[in-house]
């Protein structure tokens, strides 16, 4: 006899977290956390009150935190390709450059493309929990 007492099966825990890396001044940057609310292995959406212009090269770090184990990109260089306020914050698509060298490496291509796949495995699976 099981000691589970939910009604409906867990769904396992993600957590998927990104920073853009800011220019301070001449000679500082730092890494602020932004909230990614879109993504796939081109590009992704990101939330944040940081400010950038369309056409803007910015550089992202990605992580992907799982029950299972642990996808961290540090350095994925993108485009900025879409924006859009919203209230006191900015909406913003990014394509990534996939002509830069980082990229090119088979490693970062690879964890992209992992990361994707992981996040539509777990939306399928929260869908399937969701129609039980």
């Amino acid at each position: 006899m099981s000691d589970e007492r939910r009604q409906k099966p867990r769904l396992p825990w993600i957590k998927f977290n990104s920073k853009v890396k800011v220019r301070r001044g001449i000679f500082s940057t730092e890494w602020i956390d932004v909230v990614p609310f879109d993504y796939s292995k081109y590009g992704m959406g990101i939330q944040t009150d940081e400010v950038f212009e369309l056409k803007d090269n910015i550089n992202l770090s990605i992580s992907l935190e799982m029950e299972v184990g642990f996808v961290e990109i540090e350095l994925v260089p993108g485009i900025v390709r879409y924006r859009e306020k919203h209230h006191s914050r900015f909406n913003y698509g990014i394509e990534f450059d996939y002509s830069a060298k980082s990229i090119g490496k088979g490693k970062v291509k690879a964890d992209l493309d992992h990361i994707e796949q992981v996040l539509v495995k777990h939306e399928q699976m929260k869908k399937r929990l969701e129609d039980m």
